[in-house]
C-alpha cells in the first residue's frame, strides 16, 4: 500500500494539540450529545485560529482536504448497487458527527495509520471515557451508540464503514473478488522499503495480484505442514512439560513469566518447521540471555510490543526515525539478520545438491519448508525473508497467545476440563502410548474447546477490506472504495448470534453442521483468499499442546479474570500464574 501524501504545518505541536482537543470533543459528545456540536466548535477555534461554522464545512470537500491515497478510487455512475432496490444514500448511514468538523483541518497533522487501525484511533478519542473493566470497547460503544453499522468520517482520507451482523460481513466477503484489498502494517512496509530497501513490503502488505502469486506458491506447502513434522512438534511439547516440572512452585505454581515460555514453544515449532532446525528455546542454555534463542525472543517481544506503538496514532515515524520506530526496527534487524542465515544456508544446501537431468532434485517430504520455497516454488529470497518474519511477529505471537487463553478457559472450567481428559482417556487409556495424528484427529471435544476459546478470544478482533464494487448494507448505499471494518470479536459474542454468548460452552460446536456452509458469525481465522495461510500447523500444535498438559495435568487458576489487550493480536493482560497438578 502506498504511503499517503500530506501537507504538514508545525507538526508535532499541531498533532499534539489536535488529539487533545478530539479527546475533549468527543468527551462532550458522549456526555450530551445535543451539545457535542458547539463543544467542538469551541475546541476547534481554540486549536486552530479561523472562523468555523458548521454550515461551512462539507462532508467530503475535495478542495479542503489535500489527501491522497492509492486507496481513494472514483465510483463509476453506472456501478451496479447490488441488494435492496432503494437503499439510502451513504450520507446518512450513522455515526459521529462531530469528527465532520475535524476533516476540514485533518490535512494539518501528520500522516495517520492505515484504516484498519482507525479503531484504535477511536480508543484514542474516548480514553479515559470509556470503563474498559466492564469490558466496553471503543467499537461496541459506536455500534451501542449508532447501531449495527456505522460510519466514520472523513479524516483518514476516505470514509470507513464498520459492521459486526453476520448477513454483512457475509456480504462483503461475497464481493470480495479474487483479490481482495485490505489494510496493511504501515510501520513493517516502511521498515522493508526504506530501512531494508527490499524490493516488496512483505505479504501481509501485499494486495491484489501480487499476493495472490505468493499465496498460490505456498498454501498447498501450509497445508500439509503440519502432519509432516507432527512428531517433531510432539517432542517440543515435552519439553514444555519438562521445564514446567522445573519451574513450579511448590504449590505447583508457574511464575509469571509463564507467558514467555509459551512463546518459546509456539518459536521453536516454528523453526522446527520452516527450518528444520532445533534452537533450544526451551532447553537451559536457551535462557541464557547471549544465547541466540534469547536474542530471537527478546527481539520478538520488542518487535510485538513496538510495532502496535507504531501504528497507533500518529505515524510522525515517516518523517524523522522516533524513539519507538528505532527501537522496533532494531529488533527486526535482529529477526532479518536469523531468517538471512538460514535461508543463505538453504540457498548453499541447494547450489550443492546433485542435479538430475540438468536440474536439482525436488525437495523431499521431509525437507525443511524453506528449501521447498525455495527450490520447487521458485520464490525470491527477499519474499521469502518478509514472509517468514510476518509469520514470526504474528503468527508466533497469535498461536502463543491462543493457546494462553485456551488453557485459561480451561482452568475456568473444570467440568469441561474434566471432559477433554475423559475424551483423550478413551483414546488413550495407557497413558505411556504416544499420540499419533489420527488420535488426535479424533478428539472431537478438544477440537470443540479450541473453537470456542477462537470464538471468545480470536488472534485478530477484526478484518477489514476495501470495496470493489458499491454494495448495499442494512438498506444503505456503500460505494466502490469505502474501507469495512468487520468486527468479528464482536460478532461472535452478541446473544443474537450464540447463546449466553459469554461463557465458555464447547458443545455448541458438536452439533452437526455443513462444512459447505460458513458461519460468518465466528471467523477466528478469516475468510477467503486472505484468510490465514498457517490455520492447520496452528490447530495442530495448539490440539498437540493441550492434549498432551491436560493428560497430564490438572490445570488451575486462583486469581482475577484474565481478559486481552490488543496488541495487534490479542493479548493476556494479566500473567498466566497457572498451577499444574500432577494427575494421580
Amino acid at each position: 500500500m502506498d504511503e499517503v501524501k500530506t501537507r504538514v504545518v508545525d507538526g508535532t505541536n499541531c498533532s499534539k494539540q489536535l488529539k487533545f482537543g478530539v479527546e475533549r470533543i468527543l468527551s462532550d459528545e458522549i456526555s450530551s450529545k445535543k451539545t457535542a456540536a458547539s463543544m467542538a466548535e469551541t475546541q476547534a477555534t481554540n486549536i486552530v485560529a479561523e472562523p468555523l461554522s458548521r454550515g461551512d464545512i462539507p462532508l467530503l470537500d475535495p478542495a479542503t482536504t489535500e489527501v491522497s491515497s492509492t486507496l481513494e478510487l472514483s465510483i463509476p455512475k453506472s456501478d451496479q448497487i447490488i441488494g435492496d432496490r432503494t437503499p439510502l444514500p451513504f450520507e446518512e448511514v450513522p455515526g459521529p458527527t462531530v469528527l465532520k468538523i475535524w476533516e476540514k483541518y485533518w490535512k494539518y497533522v501528520p500522516l495517520l495509520g492505515t484504516q484498519l487501525f482507525s479503531s484504535l484511533l477511536i480508543n484514542r478519542f474516548t480514553q479515559g471515557r470509556l470503563t474498559w473493566n466492564r469490558n466496553i470497547t471503543p467499537l461496541k460503544y459506536l455500534f451501542n451508540e449508532y447501531g449495527c453499522i456505522v460510519r466514520i468520517n472523513g479524516p483518514l482520507s476516505g470514509d470507513i464503514v464498520i459492521i459486526h451482523r453476520p448477513e454483512h460481513i457475509a456480504e462483503v466477503f461475497k464481493q470480495e473478488g479474487g483479490t481482495p484489498i485490505r489494510s496493511g502494517i504501515d510501520i513493517l512496509q516502511h521498515y522493508r522499503l526504506h530501512h531494508r530497501k527490499y524490493r516488496l513490503a512483505g505479504p501481509f502488505s501485499l494486495q491484489g495480484a501480487e499476493w495472490m502469486e505468493i499465496r498460490e506458491k505456498v498454501e498447498e506447502e501450509f497445508e500439509k505442514i503440519a502432519s509432516s513434522f507432527f512428531y517433531k512438534i510432539d517432542t517440543i511439547c515435552d519439553e514444555l512439560i519438562n521445564r514446567m516440572y522445573k519451574i513450579r512452585n511448590k504449590q505447583d505454581e508457574v511464575p509469571r513469566t509463564f507467558h514467555e515460555d509459551i512463546t518459546r514453544w509456539s518459536m521453536e515449532c516454528f523453526c522446527t518447521v520452516i527450518f528444520n532446525k532445533h534452537l533450544g528455546f526451551l532447553e537451559s542454555a536457551g535462557y541464557n540471555t547471549t544465547s541466540e534463542a534469547a536474542r530471537i525472543i527478546n527481539s520478538l517481544t520488542t518487535a510485538h510490543k513496538y510495532m502496535s506503538r507504531c501504528e497507533t496514532g500518529f505515524q510522525v515515524w515517516r518523517f524523522f526515525a522516533t524513539p519507538f520506530a528505532k527501537t522496533l526496527f532494531e529488533a527486526c534487524d535482529v529477526l532479518d539478520g536469523v531468517i538471512g542465515k538460514y535461508v543463505r544456508h538453504a540457498q548453499n544446501k541447494l547450489r550443492n545438491r546433485s542435479p538430475v537431468g540438468g536440474k536439482h532434485d525436488r525437495a523431499e517430504d521431509g525437507s525443511p519448508v524453506l528449501e521447498k520455497f525455495l527450490l520447487d516454488e521458485g520464490i525470491h529470497p527477499d519474499d521469502v525473508c518478509t514472509l517468514l518474519m510476518d509469520m514470526i511477529i504474528l503468527g508466533v505471537q497469535a498461536t502463543a497467545n491462543c493457546e494462553a487463553f485456551l488453557l485459561y478457559y480451561l482452568a475456568k472450567n473444570p467440568r469441561t476440563q474434566r471432559n477433554v481428559y475423559d475424551e483423550i482417556m478413551n483414546i488413550l487409556p495407557d497413558k505411556k502410548s504416544s499420540l499419533t495424528p489420527n488420535k488426535l484427529n479424533s478428539m472431537r471435544y478438544l477440537k470443540a474447546c479450541i473453537q470456542e476459546s477462537l470464538r471468545l478470544k480470536p488472534a485478530f478482533p477484526y478484518f477489514t477490506r476495501l470495496l470493489p464494487k458499491t454494495i448495499s448494507l442494512h438498506g444503505y448505499t456503500v460505494p466502490k472504495g469505502t474501507f469495512v471494518i468487520m468486527a468479528n470479536q464482536i460478532t461472535s459474542q452478541r446473544e443474537e448470534n450464540y447463546e449466553d454468548p459469554e461463557k465458555f460452552r464447547p458443545e455448541r460446536w458438536l452439533k452437526n453442521s455443513s462444512d459447505a456452509d460458513t458461519d460468518f458469525s465466528c471467523l477466528p481465522f478469516g475468510y477467503g483468499a486472505r484468510s490465514c495461510l498457517g490455520k492447520n500447523m496452528a490447530e495442530t500444535t495448539m490440539m498437540l499442546l493441550t492434549a498432551k498438559l491436560i493428560r497430564q495435568f490438572r490445570v488451575e487458576y486462583d486469581y482475577a479474570d484474565i481478559g486481552s489487550k490488543f496488541m495487534m493480536v490479542n493479548v493476556p493482560n494479566k500473567p498466566l500464574r497457572f498451577r499444574f497438578v500432577d494427575r494421580i
